[in-house]
């Protein structure tokens, strides 16, 4: 007769569910306080090659129309900037080259215009230097740049990128460094009693007990708040990416976002391309769809950019998103008419990265504070799920 196996069981104070970007940035985060008590991530892929963030762009914009976006973005782009330092382990910096190329968000047509206007005020009201731009202005300062039907754009000149899978991998070393457990395994079930979350069941059959359960498994989230009995009106969201080459050379361009809804950027000796399109159906779908790139990414390439026109794709990818259908919006804070010690973030849409750092100091701060202490984020809570009124962006969609 063989053995039973015996299964475990883990005690952590606060359990996080999801180890990628927001998972390691809240971990970090709580740690650095020194108050938070045992923290434990699951995460069943050390690799992240499923991920959100490593698959992204790895953009990091001020480019947003409400008040709350532009705050985390910019906390973000401050850390990223200084990401070496503040991820330093035994001498060891965490970091990379934070590349300020710059953003450019090309508009067309006078009602887009206007958006873009009011957005830019938003911006430069909070101290954001971006620059409005008219046609002339984008032709004197981007030569390659096909602005025939262009009427306006925002320029934002200390915007850039990163390279997503260091920032990943940064927060997480020095998360450990600081003393948070992780675990490689997958939450299958959470069992429930008496109005809060108990333990995460994981795939190995071992269990994690905690006192506050945070769901942060981006395109899984929903599958997790499921095991719960919450919805959200979150669903994945494929999204292909491309790497091509030109023969000649321009000049530095930023990342671009066209009005036909195409942003590209440059990496290394090429460009990357990428479009979402939330016409296409939700779900997950890691398939690389190459007659996209001939039937929409190269006519609005090359038509922006005339030096695009003789390109060779040399390689595609797909990620998803956490795409919130119901407004394109964050969704963070406690379940509210649920359980009481289960939270969430989630939905950012495509703006995970540049918001990470952000997400992470904002829920330390729920969490141990009780409430927002540096930037509100209360209009972004699963209230406004309850009660269907969106909270609309109408900024640089990714």
């Amino acid at each position: 007769m063989r053995a039973r196996l015996e299964r475990k069981t883990a005690m952590a104070d606060i359990i996080i569910i999801g180890g990628s970007i927001m998972g390691s940035s809240i971990a970090y985060h709580l740690a650095m306080t020194g108050r938070a008590g045992d923290i434990c991530v699951i995460e069943p892929d050390p690799s992240y090659e499923w991920a959100a963030a490593p698959r992204s762009s790895g953009g990091v914009r001020l480019m947003h129309g409400l008040p709350e976006n532009i705050e985390m973005s910019r906390y973000g782009r401050d850390v990223y900037k200084d990401f070496a330092r503040l991820m330093d382990v035994d001498g060891q910096p965490g970091g990379f080259d934070f590349l300020e190329h710059g953003y450019l968000y090309l508009v067309a047509g006078a009602e887009q215009v206007a958006i873009a206007e009011e957005n830019w005020r938003t911006q430069t009201g909070l101290g954001v230097p971006n620059e409005f731009l008219d046609r002339a202005g984008v032709a004197a300062r981007f030569a390659s740049i096909n602005v025939a039907d262009i009427d306006a754009a925002i320029h934002a000149p200390h915007d850039g990128f990163i390279d997503p899978q260091a920032a990943v991998l940064g927060f997480r070393r020095k998360a450990i460094d600081l003393g948070v457990d992780y675990i490689q395994d997958k939450v299958v079930d959470i069992e429930v009693s008496g109005g809060l979350a108990r333990k995460a069941v994981l795939a190995s059959g071992d269990r994690v007990a905690g006192k506050i359960m945070v769901n942060v498994a981006g395109a899984w989230g929903p599958e997790i708040c499921a095991m719960v009995g919450m919805t959200v009106p979150v669903e994945p969201l494929s999204r292909n990416t491309f790497y091509f080459e030109i023969r000649g050379e321009i000049e530095t361009m930023p990342l671009t976002k066209d009005p036909s809804g195409v942003a590209f950027r440059q990496e290394g000796a090429g460009f990357t391309a990428g479009q979402t399109d939330v016409n296409v159906p939700f779900g997950f779908d890691w398939s690389v769809h190459h007659d996209l790139f001939g039937k929409v990414f190269w006519p609005a390439l090359a038509h922006r950019v005339p030096a695009f026109e003789a390109l060779q794709v040399k390689r595609g990818w797909s990620g998803h998103y956490a795409y919130n259908r119901m407004d394109g919006n964050t969704i963070i804070g406690k379940w509210i008419g649920g359980l009481d010690n289960f939270y969430i973030a989630t939905g950012f849409s495509g703006a995970g990265l540049q918001k990470g750092p952000a997400i992470g100091r904002a829920m330390s701060e729920l969490l141990l504070d009780g409430g927002y202490q540096t930037i509100d984020l209360t209009r972004m809570s699963y209230q406004r799920v309850i009660d269907g009124e969106p909270l609309i962006e109408t900024g640089f969609s990714a």
